[in-house]
């Protein structure tokens, strides 16, 4: 079902999409992956990873909608419910580099190297085409509490493995960063919110202790206090809207399109050199995967 709505995409992009804007697509995508010739080897997998990339990496002009979410707003009111939901979860996959750690009949054992996480991923005939602790790069896609590839891979070489491991790291330990980052704001957030309740309870008991009071020198003394509560109360709600503001553009622009284009950015270089190895299987491949 999902590699067919996925087949069904490419159609949709290649029957509603102009041209024009297609190809420029395609010369920003090699600019970072080489450019791919029709005698190349590898050219129809390669074409199909750049039609995922254009669908679900790139975003439109101006917004915060990748080429597919803007695809399904504009469009689902005229799906069946199936096709939509298949397309909401195809927006939602996990583009990585994997390893695999265990293969059986019909799934995989693939750890991500970018979020240090493992997917038990549906496959069927999976020992026809993994073999355990390859690296490839590749988009998972969670489906009815299941995991499924989209069905398009570039494998690296064993002799790359340490290279590839390395520069996969680096961005687990930056995710890693924006993580603790966020867990910090989240707990000042919570903190201001527990010393809100508690003023607003402090303000609500003074003002009903001024209303009973008939003593003109003790209403002034809880009226004073009242004015430094008032005060406490604007300054409270300025750090909560400023850790808000702060949240707010963590979690959608650093950790969502940030990290999408870090991940893209490194997966698309190495299969460039995945490319170059391909096309120059005489030079030795560690000359090739490198910085």
């Amino acid at each position: 079902m999902l590699r067919e709505t996925l087949e069904q995409l490419f159609e949709f992009v290649a029957q509603h999409i102009p041209s024009e804007q297609i190809m420029m697509a395609k010369k920003e995508y090699q600019k970072t992956t080489g450019e791919i010739y029709e005698d190349d080897k590898s050219y129809n997998s390669r074409m199909a990873l750049f039609l995922e990339w254009y669908l679900l990496d790139q975003y439109e002009p101006g917004t915060r909608q990748t080429v597919l979410e803007n695809i399904i707003e504009e469009n689902s009111s005229s799906w069946t419910l199936d096709r939509r939901e298949a397309c909401k979860d195809i927006s939602n996959n996990i583009q990585a580099l994997f390893e695999i750690k265990k293969v059986r009949d019909n799934s995989v054992t693939v750890l991500d190297l970018f979020r240090d996480e493992k997917y038990l991923v549906e496959e069927e005939d999976s020992k026809l085409a993994f073999r355990k602790n390859d690296i490839f790069q590749g988009r998972i896609v969670p489906h009815n509490d299941k995991y499924f590839f989209t069905g398009y891979f570039c494998f690296h070489p064993n002799k790359t493995q340490r290279y590839i491991k390395g520069e996969a790291k680096k961005f687990y330990l930056l995710q890693r960063s924006w993580k603790k980052e966020l867990t910090k704001l989240e707990k000042e957030s919570s903190k201001f919110q527990k010393l809100y309740l508690k003023n607003a309870v402090s303000i609500e008991k003074i003002k009903t202790k001024i209303e009973r009071t008939d003593s003109g020198t003790k209403r002034d003394k809880l009226t004073g206090k009242l004015l430094g509560l008032e005060e406490d109360k604007i300054k409270i709600e300025a750090s909560s809207q400023q850790t808000g503001k702060e949240i707010g553009h963590l979690k959608p622009e650093k950790m969502k399109i940030e990290g999408r284009r870090l991940i893209s950015e490194l997966i698309n270089k190495l299969a460039y050199m995945n490319l170059k190895w391909e096309r120059s299987r005489q030079i030795d491949v560690s000359d090739i995967y490198r910085n």
